[in-house]
């Protein structure tokens, strides 16, 4: 049985049984998961958890200790050997089914942060959900309120049974016994994206009258557009390790995965890689971030004000605050995601004007989608878009402004296909060429 050490009081709204935050100790051999060494450095101690509320997870980021830097800090005083096969609902805390999620359940601990997060709501809710007692019963009732009144998604109530069924499979209880089915996915969901042009007008907003933060700003939004990687998970931990420039200013980039358990994949951005006129990565690398780089910097290429590394969730809050709103004056659907859903569909139609059909493998490898189908949703947003505009919207993207893109820029907005780079042929150049007699060779 797991024995109670310590803990902080916190109580569901509905009964005065301590639910959250107790730490185990099955007998004086066995490593318990107290710990207070959480902030500054191995040979400091702040009693920090007698401090944490509800938004314990608010807390911990408040004071530079995200949850998965927390969970890896009591998994380090957990003897796996002893740890229980399943935990007794009654007396095992939010911390020990996190631990035996990623110890028995194999989950990452990305996951199984959103997942404590999501059982504090539930917990908390006007309509709880009491997991140390946890039944069927209550359980509907919940998501029938979440469903009905609160029109709560299909996204929101699947997050909620995923939850659910980790504390499930902590406990020991048969799934078989849950019959619960939440609303299916649609589908096929259309893509909303913006036009190039819009895209450009967004990349040269003024978000910040301090030059660094307005560059750092324009930078992220211009590199997430072209690449497409995951925001703000991939570029957050983007290190400059994982950049190679070579003296001919050929490179590419290394993309840590962590959606993917930290797979890598390489891309080669060349329209952004070492380009002098536009927001490449070379010009980032060499003239901004040097402006704040400091000694708490390490080696990640993307730097606060301050010059110290981004968290995940500390990139994602940064441009929230400081770009959506500005950004929504020009698009008023955006969200930071959007990026991506701009570079599948935006490649797509690179290779339909390349090869005359729409290449899903290549944007797959580009994007790091581990299903083709994933890739495969993206092309009859891209085959709408493509009858539209039918040009390279990369190109245009960063074309689009005669200011930045040269004299043929306002030639480019008139034309079907936007000029040539170095993914075209020499029968594309040739006919490109020959399509825009007024345009210098």
């Amino acid at each position: 049985m797991i024995k109670e050490e310590s803990s902080y009081k916190y109580c569901s709204k509905n009964t005065s049984t301590q639910t959250t935050i107790t730490f185990f100790n099955n007998n004086s051999d066995s490593y318990t998961t107290n710990s207070y060494e959480l902030v500054g450095g191995t040979n400091e101690k702040c009693d920090i958890l007698e401090e944490i509320g509800q938004q314990s997870i608010d807390f911990l980021q408040s004071n530079g200790i995200t949850m998965e830097k927390y969970l890896d800090v009591i998994l380090k005083k957990v003897n796996r050997i002893d740890f229980p096969i399943t935990l007794d609902p009654k007396i095992a805390s939010f911390d020990d089914v996190a631990i035996h999620a990623i110890l028995r359940q194999r989950l990452k601990k990305t996951t199984v942060a959103k997942r404590i997060t999501s059982a504090r709501f539930m917990e908390n809710h006007s309509v709880p959900v009491d997991f140390r007692n946890p039944s069927y019963e209550n359980f509907i009732r919940h998501m029938d309120y979440r469903e009905q009144v609160e029109n709560a998604g299909y996204g929101a109530l699947g997050r909620e049974w995923d939850t659910m069924k980790t504390f499930l499979r902590a406990y020991g209880v048969h799934l078989s016994d849950w019959p619960y089915r939440p609303p299916s996915r649609p589908y096929y969901t259309a893509k909303v994206i913006p036009f190039p042009d819009q895209i450009n007008d967004i990349l040269h907003l003024t978000y910040s009258e301090d030059d660094y933060e307005n560059a750092l700003i324009q930078y992220l939004l211009t590199h997430n557009f072209v690449i497409g990687w995951r925001i703000p998970s991939e570029p957050a931990i983007l290190k400059l390790s994982d950049v190679m420039i070579d003296d001919q200013d050929r490179g590419y980039i290394k993309i840590t995965e962590p959606k993917k358990h930290n797979s890598t994949r390489i891309v080669t951005p060349t329209e952004i890689m070492t380009n002098r006129r536009r927001k490449s990565m070379k010009n980032w690398i060499d003239s901004w971030r040097p402006k704040v780089a400091n000694q708490y910097s390490q080696d990640y290429v993307y730097l606060t004000p301050e010059g110290k590394p981004f968290a995940k969730d500390s990139l994602r809050m940064f441009l929230n605050r400081n770009a959506a709103p500005l950004i929504k004056t020009v698009f008023p659907k955006y969200h930071n995601y959007i990026a991506r859903d701009f570079c599948a569909i935006a490649r797509l139609i690179r290779t339909k004007i390349q090869s005359k059909v729409f290449d899903e493998f290549e944007v797959k490898e580009w994007l790091g989608h581990t299903k083709i189908q994933t890739t495969m949703c993206y092309v009859k947003d891209a085959n709408h878009y493509y009858k539209m505009a039918p040009y390279d919207w990369i190109n245009r993207v960063l074309k689009a402004d005669s200011k930045i893109g040269g004299e043929n820029a306002e030639n480019q907005k008139h034309e079907k296909i936007g000029a040539f780079d170095l993914f075209f042929s020499e029968s594309d150049k040739r006919t490109w060429r020959d399509s825009n007699p007024r345009l210098p060779t």
